[in-house]
């Protein structure tokens, strides 16, 4: 197949669209290569191929000469002053271990200014990002909340600019029109379900407060980091250190998921009562069973060893009568123990899942999945805005307004071999919606069914490329 005409069209949507955008998306230019006279004739030649990749040339130290400045004013590129240089906002440098990129817009969803983001490629040469993964990594921090995109590509002139240009600037290029309809489409909305809660005190890591949306969000639950409206929270041990008193009540009357080390922190810090649910830690060397809970349809009995550590198993305990036990700790000799995974409700309307065996790891087999993502839309009474039916590794991020509504779902298959069709069960949607549209880079959006089950739509998604993305537009 031949991309020439389609490159053309995208080159005209993608300059028709930076005419309301004039900042969408920025190349930075500093460093070695801004030293020197050749590189900047380079430069200029290779976005004089591709002028409608960037709106904007960033300069953070000396000006260009006024001969570039106008040669680039030609191609309707500006050029700004951006001062010192700042730190990248998304810690991810290089698409070596693909899912580090995940973390990465989790941390970039949590910002307090998300009106750029900057995207560093560290090594600026062969050995560093692939086109393909920069354009996913800008996709996923659009979905995530990111206004514009700073690229910082090629300040140290490893390689020609013809390199950087036929690399980068052509694959961006394509891929601009595909981001800039996505971002024009969800103006108003933010990301939708489950929030990490992070104190204000507190910066998120990946490995504290951010621990189970990275664990869990490649499997299908829909995080939302900094979101103004979720619609229930998720807490482990990390994330009850971090919080006030004020927080905590904010949390429990919210809805949350918790694991073994999240009670165990509420409970030291006077809150079991108020949870009606205690934990206390006990030896793995047990299994869990999930019980005969409708939750649990079709997987009443199944048997759950995850890898566990003494420090992560935890027995629980409700004082609440009518409380929920979905998963029984089993003795090696087949004899039952204590619940390691409840649901129940406080007196106040508050729901509570908690999870007591090896907490919210990426150690997770298709009923557990499934169990987290049933228990996660019975805290939320049934308002998880995207459930994915279909067992599999793919990550979604529902953009939602303030009333709930449902405007799109941007999907990445997380893994490096072709997703299967699958299907996603969704909240909020027009009812009677009879058809959506599936967008993807570089092709034609695809029409897909809508059924209904009672106020749910259900739609079916083609097959997804190894570590492609593409977005449902969940409005006619």
């Amino acid at each position: 197949m031949s991309y020439r005409p389609l490159a053309i069209c995208c080159l005209l949507a993608a300059c028709a669209a930076g005419a309301s955008d004039p900042s969408f998306m920025a190349l930075r230019w500093d460093g070695p290569a801004a030293e020197r006279p050749d590189v900047v004739a380079q430069l200029l030649e290779a976005l004089g191929r591709y002028p409608a990749c960037f709106d904007t040339l960033r300069l953070s130290d000396k000006p260009l000469d006024a001969s570039a400045a106008e040669a680039l004013g030609k191609l309707g590129i500006a050029t700004v002053s951006a001062g010192r240089r700042a730190p990248s906002l998304s810690p991810f440098l290089d698409d070596h271990e693909p899912r580090g990129m995940i973390g990465s817009a989790l941390l970039v969803a949590g910002l307090a200014d998300q009106s750029w983001v900057a995207l560093d490629n560290r090594r600026h040469c062969a050995s560093g990002k692939s086109a393909h993964g920069l354009c996913v990594e800008s996709m996923l921090y659009l979905a995530f909340g990111a206004g514009a995109l700073e690229y910082d590509l090629m300040g140290y002139a490893h390689e020609p600019a013809s390199w950087y240009a036929n690399t980068y600037l052509s694959e961006l290029t394509l891929w601009r029109p595909f981001a800039q309809a996505y971002v024009r489409f969800n103006q108003g909305t933010k990301p939708g379900g489950i929030l990490p809660f992070c104190g204000a005190s507190c910066a998120p890591s990946l490995s504290g407060t951010l621990r189970a949306a990275l664990a869990l969000a490649p499997v299908g639950l829909p995080f939302c980091p900094g979101s103004p409206w979720p619609v229930c929270y998720i807490l482990n041990a990390e994330a009850v250190a971090s919080l006030s008193a004020v927080e905590i009540q904010r949390v429990l009357s919210g809805g949350v998921l918790l694991d073994g080390g999240a009670v165990a922190g509420l409970q030291a810090r006077g809150y079991g009562a108020a949870l009606q649910l205690t934990a206390g830690t006990r030896s793995p060397e047990v299994s869990e069973v999930f019980t005969d809970d409708e939750l649990n349809v079709s997987r009443v009995g199944y048997v759950w060893r995850p890898e566990a550590t003494a420090t992560n198993t935890f027995a629980l305990y409700p004082s609440n009568e009518s409380a929920r036990v979905i998963g029984r700790y089993q003795r090696p000799d087949g004899s039952s123990a204590e619940a390691a995974s409840v649901l129940t409700e406080t007196p106040e309307g508050a729901r509570i899942a908690a999870f007591g065996f090896a907490g919210f790891s990426s150690e997770v087999s298709s009923s557990r999945r499934r169990q987290l993502l049933l228990a996660a839309d019975w805290v939320a009474q049934g308002r998880l805005p995207v459930i994915v039916e279909t067992a599999s590794q793919a990550l979604v991020v529902p953009r939602v307004n303030v009333a709930g509504d449902l405007r799109s779902v941007l999907v990445l298959n997380a893994t490096l071999d072709v997703q299967p069709p699958l299907t996603l069960r969704l909240r909020g949607c027009a009812e009677g919606l009879e058809r959506m549209e599936w967008v993807t880079p570089k092709e034609k959006p695809v029409t897909v069914a809508v059924r209904w089950e009672s106020k749910d739509a259900l739609v079916t998604l083609p097959a997804i490329g190894a570590w492609q993305t593409g977005w449902l537009r969940a409005e006619p």
